[in-house]
């Protein structure tokens, strides 16, 4: 047997119930895991309200670790006692759950399983950013929108331990935080943000990675240069309306992209390797996350709502 969490209509974390399922043996290139931990992202909370359709009823979540404890026909890199991880893979909020192996990352001895899924789907959201969407290079001035949320922290960190300048946006409250991880922070209902900006790069900064969307989209075109490069990875805020024709006018490249395009089954051990090696060495500051247990996935995605949360989350079965 295992314990689920499911919805079946869209609203908010009311919705979400604890279940108790049979638990199916794995088929062919499937396996079963004992989930440890399974993390929390705000795109769980998009699948739940319905802002992104499945069909229903389904199980939320899309990230998990833990050990394999069986494994399907076929399968040829994973054993039995190995422990994993995956980044996405609607479903997660389980005690147990069968998953495709492709989807599936080998966890290095050093990397708990907690650890894996407080940071799996956010170092690889960040990987994707820096090394697919838009590549910095030389002396590139970046500017990022939502460097307090999950993944912008982790992006201004990482961008920052490569050598190039970083400017973040983020919430008033988390300022103090974020002056800790970038070179420039400014909350987003800064007074005259687009002057402040445009005094550290007089010309526009080069790359502009957009976590937020709607709220802050037009400083986000006031700040970007001509011939700069817009990464839209998020939209916490609601999509904005963007008018493409003007943007090429000023010859400015704009890319948009999901994690699930750009880390796929042939490079995403690489990638997740590559994560856990800036983890390794400090990159990412102290990767801990808030724990809820499973039953309490209500709450957790409650505090989400409210913006009670502040870091990482994970529920623990």
């Amino acid at each position: 047997m295992t314990y689920v969490v499911k919805y079946s209509q869209w609203g908010g974390p009311s919705v979400l119930h604890v279940e108790q399922e049979n638990a199916r043996a794995p088929g062919a290139g499937e396996v079963l895991i004992k989930q440890d931990a399974i993390g929390v992202n705000f795109v769980d909370t998009m699948f739940r309200d319905g802002t992104f359709k499945i069909g229903l009823p389904a199980v939320a979540g899309v990230e998990g670790a833990g050990t394999v404890e069986a494994i399907g026909k076929g399968v040829s890199h994973f054993a039995v006692g190995d422990r994993v991880a995956y980044f996405f893979a609607p479903g997660s909020y389980a005690t147990s759950r069968v998953v495709n192996e492709d989807v599936l990352v080998k966890l290095p001895d050093d990397v708990s399983t907690e650890t894996a899924a407080t940071l799996l789907t956010k170092g690889l959201t960040a990987w994707m950013a820096i090394n697919a969407m838009a590549k910095p290079s030389g002396s590139d001035i970046v500017l990022v929108q939502g460097a307090t949320g999950g993944v912008g922290n982790l992006l201004a960190r990482w961008l920052r331990a490569r050598g190039f300048t970083v400017i973040g946006t983020g919430s008033r409250h988390k300022l103090p935080a974020l002056r800790e991880v970038v070179d420039h922070a400014f909350a987003y209902d800064t007074a005259g943000l687009e002057d402040h900006i445009r005094r550290l790069a007089p010309n526009g900064v080069d790359i502009v990675y957009e976590l937020v969307g709607a709220t802050t989209f037009a400083t986000t075109l006031s700040a970007i240069r001509d011939g700069g490069t817009i990464a839209v990875i998020g939209a916490a805020s609601g999509g904005a309306a963007i008018d493409e024709a003007g943007l090429s006018r000023r010859g400015i490249r704009l890319v948009r992209g999901s994690t699930g395009q750009h880390v796929t089954k042939d490079n995403l051990q690489a990638a997740a390797d590559a994560v856990f090696a800036a983890w390794r060495t400090g990159v990412f500051g102290a990767v801990t996350a808030r724990k809820y247990p499973l039953s309490e996935a209500q709450q957790a995605h409650a505090d989400i709502l409210e913006r009670r949360n502040n870091g990482p989350m994970v529920l623990v079965p």
